[in-house]
């Protein structure tokens, strides 16, 4: 690995040991880190107006351009999340597919992959995330085949406002069910039986509210995700029958984003607003931070819940306001990362923004 920074690119997932599939100003590319070398798989140009945006980071950043998410579907078949369409990519081929778009508007915040859990059918999942503050039915999709996706369960009207991800849990043989953001929105369901029963076991505080998180054999390792209260790493488990969240350790911030780095769970923390009753003027030119945000930092943490969590590393949020021009925060590729190297996404840092740092592991 040569290269310690790649500018204006978006690391999507490991294709091998030592590539990455990227996204760089409206390509697809594979990059090799052991050569340092971009090779070009596919174009991303739907109109003369993304072409023109996707040329300066800055556009990219406001009119929310670029990649949202994406993961590994086979050796050759990457599924990404691009202007709420999801599109399948034949590494292979080199092409493109027609993608499919959900029918209420929503998009993932996070693809997964459920395999070997008892009661469930193999296959990758989402579940609906957008912005719903009249909590309007919200589902869950699984793919079928190229550019099939159906509906496995739906959230009746009133009960949530998105779905933040969904986490297996080979140990149980369930599926945990992340929502928010308000109030009662703000829940961990469990799902058995292919979503046929699906039920809220912790709900109604902001401790529940969560994005990421890791089955354990000693239960759900989490991180909260609010911008108004205090953020902490967290671990749900069952015990006679009660379902109980305990302190691991508090963050700096709300945490969108995590992954495996090999043996390590990793969580990154945003710095954003309040979130809550904003009017135009904040969302266009606001700066104050919630009060679930401690500094102006974006921090990363690594470790697990027995040793405990320590920060890796850390990045100042940029002066441009939160909303228009995006919080600030550190995202990573999709899928277990088995390498000696972290890709992190910086976006609206003071350093690194809208580029790919390589944090190599410390031995």
């Amino acid at each position: 690995m040569k290269s310690g920074f790649l500018h204006s690119t978006f690391p999507i997932c490991f294709v091998a040991n030592d590539k990455i599939f990227v996204f760089q100003k409206g390509k697809f590319m594979i990059y090799d880190t052991r050569k340092n070398k971009f090779d070009f798989v596919v174009n991303y140009y739907t109109s003369y107006f993304n072409w023109f945006i996707y040329k300066f980071d800055i556009l990219s950043r406001i009119f929310r351009k670029g990649v949202r998410c994406g993961c590994l579907l086979s050796n050759n078949i990457v599924l990404v999340c691009l202007d709420k369409t999801i599109f399948e990519i034949d590494l292979k081929a080199k092409s493109l597919s027609c993608g499919f778009k959900a029918h209420d508007e929503s998009r993932p915040l996070a693809f997964t992959k459920l395999h070997g859990i008892e009661g469930f059918d193999n296959g990758i999942y989402f579940g609906g995330y957008k912005s719903n503050p009249s909590k309007g039915p919200i589902s869950i999709f699984r793919r079928i085949s190229k550019d099939n996706w159906v509906v496995v369960f739906t959230f009746a009207e009133g009960e949530i406002e998105h779905v933040h991800n969904i986490v297996s849990d080979p140990y149980k043989n369930v599926v945990y069910i992340f929502t928010g953001d308000f109030e009662n929105s703000s829940a961990i369901w469990l799902a058995e039986n292919n979503f046929t029963s699906v039920k809220a076991v912790v709900r109604g505080d902001q401790m529940y509210r969560a994005c990421v998180g890791f089955s354990t054999l000693d239960g759900l390792v989490y991180a909260t995700d609010t911008p108004f209260s205090k953020n902490s790493i967290r671990l749900l488990n069952q015990n006679e029958g009660l379902w109980n969240s305990s302190l691991i350790q508090n963050i700096n911030g709300p945490s969108i984003y995590g992954c495996i780095w090999n043996d390590k769970f990793v969580f990154s923390t945003s710095v954003e607003g309040d979130g809550r009753d904003i009017n135009l003027w904040y969302k266009l030119f606001g700066r104050l931070r919630g009060k679930g945000v401690l500094d102006n930092h974006s921090v990363m943490y690594i470790g697990d819940h027995k040793i405990g969590f320590e920060q890796m590393y850390k990045v100042r949020k940029d002066i441009l306001p939160f909303y228009l021009f995006q919080f600030g925060v550190l995202i990573f590729p999709a899928g277990d990362i088995l390498s000696d190297f972290l890709p992190v996404y910086h976006i609206a840092t003071r350093k690194y923004s809208m580029g790919t740092k390589l944090l190599v592991r410390q031995v």
